[in-house]
Order: structure tokens, then C-alpha cells, then sequence
């Protein structure tokens, strides 16, 4: 049970580790300030709506960090950059 339990924090932390060092793609994050705001994403993928965006946003700041558009994308939210 151990080794599982070890396993499996290494897992999500590596999974973690990965999110948090995608960087903020420049031709959407327009301000460069490292999140993405939903005047940015809905103007790079005019298919997500304030309700999908509100969904994404899990802290509820208004922004998504890079650590929330990989779980957005995982979960089919949100398209995967190219």
C-alpha cells in the first residue's frame, strides 16, 4: 500500500510539475501577463462561453492559469494549442 501511495504522489506531482511549467502562449495572452482572461480565450476560441469559462476557472479570479487550461484541456473544456 505504501509503494501505491508513493507511486501515486509522484504521479501528481510530476502531472503538476508538467501544468505548471507550460508557459502562457503570447498570441493569446495578449497582455502578457501570464493568465488568460476571457477576452483573450474567447477571442482565440470563440466556441467557449462566460459559462465554460466560469467552469474552467476553478480559483473563480476571473483568470486562468496555466495550471487551469491544462485541467481544462484534459477534461475536452478547451482545445489543445497547436
Amino acid at each position: 500500500m505504501l509503494k501505491l501511495t508513493n507511486l501515486t504522489a509522484a504521479l501528481v506531482l510530476a502531472t503538476a510539475g508538467v501544468a505548471l511549467a507550460q508557459d502562457a502562449d503570447p498570441a493569446i495572452d495578449v497582455n502578457g501577463d501570464g493568465f488568460y482572461s476571457f477576452p483573450e480565450i474567447s477571442t482565440m476560441y470563440p466556441d467557449i462561453t462566460d459559462e465554460v469559462f466560469t467552469t474552467i476557472d476553478a480559483t473563480g479570479d476571473g483568470l486562468l492559469d496555466m495550471a487551469e487550461v491544462v485541467a481544462a484541456q484534459e477534461a475536452g473544456l478547451m482545445p489543445v494549442a497547436q
